[in-house]
């Protein structure tokens, strides 16, 4: 007999990392139901991204959307997730502070325009664009999950590409297969010739950890 749908709650207000969350979770596993904070019947306060690592800022996010469950939702699974690039010539940047990357807060289209004006005339466009999950399950145990992928940053943005609140979208671009990143996320494993997506591993770790805690302990709904 099949088993009841845990729902997982994905702790983001950011339109674009819960539709590609969805898209990705629902071609790996059809047993978990992907909640928003939307769904709920009450506010969950922002959380403030204030850790110096991907992980410390997803490990937030989840404790943050913790304390404020009400009732039932209390057993609801939880998941966070902080991402970003990290270009080789920046030294690595934006890394955590993307949204603030030239101190204040800025829209996508001037992130896109902040980072291409850093890197005019570098011939060195290598980056790696990162996440990092944490699963708070209703045992309070925390794991932290993380995957990555490496690809380089266009001279000129891909306007059609651009999916808000993810300005990298419309910038990454995946030299081996001549394709964006997101356009490399839509092809199956075969056509993706070898190229491992990080976040869709990821993904899939997390449907593996839980499933085996389900095994275990977490409680029925």
């Amino acid at each position: 007999m099949a088993r009841e749908k845990h729902s997982i709650l994905f702790a983001t207000k950011n339109p674009g990392k819960l539709a590609e969350f969805k898209e990705v979770f629902s071609k790996l596993s059809t047993d978990y139901e992907i909640v928003s904070f939307r769904d709920l019947t009450y506010d969950i306060p922002d959380c403030g991204e204030t850790g110096t690592t991907f992980g410390e800022n997803a490990r937030l996010k989840v404790c943050n959307a913790r304390q404020y469950l009400r009732g039932a939702d209390k057993n609801l699974i939880v998941v966070g997730d902080d991402s970003g690039m990290r270009i080789s010539c920046l030294n690595g940047e934006p890394g955590v502070y993307t949204r603030r990357w030239n101190g204040s807060e800025m829209t996508d289209g001037e992130i896109i325009a902040y980072c291409l004006d850093k890197m005019r005339g570098v011939n060195d466009r290598s980056a790696e664009y990162v996440t990092y999950f944490a699963v708070l399950t209703p045992d309070d145990d925390i794991a932290i999950i993380n995957g990555e992928n490496r690809g380089i940053i266009l001279e000129r943005s891909r306007r059609s590409s651009l999916l808000p609140g993810l300005p990298f979208r419309a910038l990454f671009f995946v030299p081996e297969l001549s394709l964006m990143f997101h356009e490399v996320r839509e092809l199956s494993a075969e056509k993706r010739k070898g190229y491992v997506l990080g976040h869709e591993q990821a993904i899939q770790q997390i449907i593996t950890y839980l499933d085996k805690k389900l095994a275990e302990n977490l409680p029925e709904k």
